[in-house]
């Protein structure tokens, strides 16, 4: 064929639709297959790593993946800008380059790689969650963003515990998602009676606690009291509004269910309104906070890698 020269404006346009496209476009498969299946799998196998690692290094993980995928993204764009000004004048085009070609490309890579890939790590492995509400306050503040591992239900994945932070659906509203701890398993028979909570017998409350960690919480102890409370080894704290009128509460978890509370106890829509939750629809358990910021504190560095199991 006649020689067809390089456009790198155009290779940077098919870089940027899809990475390795713009390779293709200049001619170089295999480097453009490279391109595309490394970007593919970054991600996912990023997620992967995260949720079977240590715990502490699940965000990390997590941040260098995107930050990867981003550094790879654009370093292919650029590599097949390059490459077009390199064959300006030199190239003598195959069959296969031709628009519909890249077309068909495009839309291949999209439909059958990086969206089934992008979808895998986010239903199965790991998914980003904000947090608008104060129902979890101080465990989890308004504003903060955490991971969560979405491996509940699936085999060898993570097993639900009492004490367990998790992200389920609303049962009066499905198209929302909640995030509450798990108070009660199938079995377990929960009391309530004021700022007490028993479950199976024992009380969960312990030492009362004067000190939240930031003078920003530390102002809501002039309305609530916070007590710290201890389940199957998980230690946390909760907010209970001074003077406040609760109704007392007795029941056993049926199975197949859970029993689910906001750490703030006063403030949260949980089982003491919508009652127990189905197992099924529980779909992740909390695990770190990677980013908060609200108006009033703006970014909120010392969140930062908070665990929140």
């Amino acid at each position: 064929m006649n020689p067809s020269p390089r456009s790198p404006l155009v290779a940077l346009f098919t870089g940027l639709l899809l990475p390795g496209l713009g390779q293709i476009y200049c001619g170089e498969v295999a480097r453009g297959a490279v391109f595309l299946l490394s970007f593919a799998l970054l991600l996912p196998s990023a997620a992967w790593l995260a949720v079977h690692g240590p715990r502490a290094l699940l965000s990390p993980v997590m941040v260098v993946g995107v930050l990867a995928s981003l550094v790879l993204y654009l370093y292919a764009v650029l590599v097949a800008y390059r490459s077009a000004r390199r064959l300006r004048q030199d190239f003598a085009p195959s069959a296969w380059n031709h628009g519909t070609v890249y077309l068909a490309l495009f839309l291949f890579g999209h439909a059958f790689m990086l969206a089934p890939l992008a979808s895998y790590a986010n239903r199965q492995l790991v998914q980003t969650f904000k947090v608008p509400s104060a129902s979890m306050m101080p465990s989890i503040l308004p504003g903060d963003r955490f991971f969560a591992d979405k491996r509940v239900g699936h085999p060898g994945g993570v097993k639900l515990r009492r004490g367990a932070i998790v992200v389920f659906l609303y049962p009066n509203d499905r198209t929302t998602m909640f995030v509450k701890r798990i108070v009660g398993l199938p079995g377990d028979r929960i009391e309530i009676d004021g700022t007490s909570i028993k479950a199976n017998g024992v009380e969960l409350r312990q030492e009362e606690v004067r000190d939240l960690g930031a003078p920003s919480l530390n102002r809501l102890l002039a309305q609530h009291q916070a007590f710290r409370e201890s389940l199957d080894g998980v230690s946390y704290t909760v907010l209970w509004r001074k003077d406040a009128d609760r109704k007392r509460l007795s029941l056993t978890v049926p199975s197949g269910q859970v029993f689910v509370l906001g750490d703030n106890r006063d403030a949260a829509l949980d089982s003491r309104d919508f009652g127990v939750l189905p197992l099924a629809d529980v779909t992740a358990v909390a695990r770190q906070v990677w980013f908060s910021f609200d108006r009033e504190d703006g970014v909120r560095l010392r969140r930062t890698g908070k665990l929140l199991d």
